[in-house]
């Protein structure tokens, strides 16, 4: 990428999938908004959640660890506000994929971008300790899913 080139910053629009993740007092710090480790959980959530309803997960074959996690926080979230995971899967390699995350708070109707997020997955053989292909069966699913095939 060139210096002078910007990224398109994705909209919520671009996201076919989103879930709700309540708020936990526990959520909350000092400072009286979600503490920024609970983005990660909400990440975890969602990526449950997705693999779950989209792609027909199964989690005794279908494993991935994280290689790599982003996030960039945008605005706090005050409990007990509505908060929602939006989150797509704008890219799979040979082993690995990416989730691409939008964290939003809500609060009198109005709906806010809180957090973006990008994380990396590596699909793994804990048996064998070593990395595998994306199944094609998941990549299917994955793109019939996000270019609306299904």
């Amino acid at each position: 990428m060139e210096m002078n080139e910007e990224k398109k910053q994705s909209t919520l629009e671009d996201f076919k999938y989103h879930c709700e993740v309540p708020l936990r007092w526990k959520d909350v710090d000092q400072f009286g908004h979600v503490n920024n480790a609970n983005y990660l959980t909400f990440f975890e959530i969602a990526r449950f959640f997705y693999c779950r309803d989209v792609c027909q997960w199964n989690w005794d074959i279908d494993k991935f660890i994280i290689a790599s996690i982003h996030v960039d926080y945008l605005r706090p979230i005050f409990f007990p506000n509505k908060t929602k995971v939006y989150l797509r899967i704008p890219k799979i390699g040979e082993k690995s994929f990416e989730f691409e995350y939008i964290v939003t708070t809500e609060k009198n109707g109005v709906e806010k971008i809180a957090s973006r997020g990008v994380s990396v997955q590596v699909m793994y053989d804990l048996a064998n300790q070593k990395t595998i292909s994306v199944p094609d069966r998941l990549k299917k699913l994955i793109e019939d899913f996000e270019t609306g095939k299904s």
